[in-house]
């Protein structure tokens, strides 16, 4: 009886150490994680592919609070191309509260595995709106070199946007009129 428990709990530790190694994924990073901001800002989001593989494309959506953002800009990372391949690269269509269809691939048969940023948003915080809003990305797919999607792990961001401070006092209030 005795060897059939050792037997057992040496089992479930040998499934245990697999299951631990084989968890592997690629990393999806929206950076900063946590980012405050005053109403009125600009704030840029990187997209920080961490992966665990040989990769060659990427699509992302990204969802937030419409009423808080809207989207100003999307550019292309170095993810791609950081060892000089030739790529392509569609920014994506804002919508309230979305980008929907961000991608972009290594054209050819190359394929990278160094971490990098595939792509930067510049959001634009709302004047007058204060809150927290999460940054979700959604519809999140990576290819391999071999054209399969791979498995992923993803982190999203919190935006917390805050009024702008007024000048105190009367000095300050004369340097604001100055100053327009």
């Amino acid at each position: 009886m005795r060897k059939v428990i050792v037997s057992l709990i040496a089992l479930i530790a040998i499934l245990a150490f697999l299951s631990s190694t084989g968890a592997a994924a690629t990393k999806v990073t929206l950076q900063p994680s946590s980012k405050n901001v005053n109403a009125g800002d600009n704030i840029t989001l990187d997209v920080i592919v961490t992966p665990d593989t040989q990769i060659s494309g990427m699509q992302f959506d990204l969802e937030f609070d419409g009423s808080m953002f809207r989207v100003v800009d999307v550019t292309e990372g170095k993810l791609f191309s950081q060892s000089g391949q030739n790529t392509i690269f569609n920014p994506g269509q804002a919508g309230d509260g979305k980008l929907k269809h961000v991608y972009g691939c290594i054209l050819g048969s190359s394929s990278v595995s160094n971490p990098a940023s595939f792509a930067t948003v510049t959001l634009a915080a709302s004047p007058g709106v204060q809150g927290t809003s999460q940054v979700y990305l959604k519809n999140v797919v990576i290819s391999s070199s071999s054209s399969k999607p791979v498995d992923l792990r993803l982190v999203n961001a919190s935006i917390t946007v805050s009024e702008p401070k007024k000048p105190k006092g009367l000095l300050s209030k004369m340097v604001a009129d100055l100053l327009g």
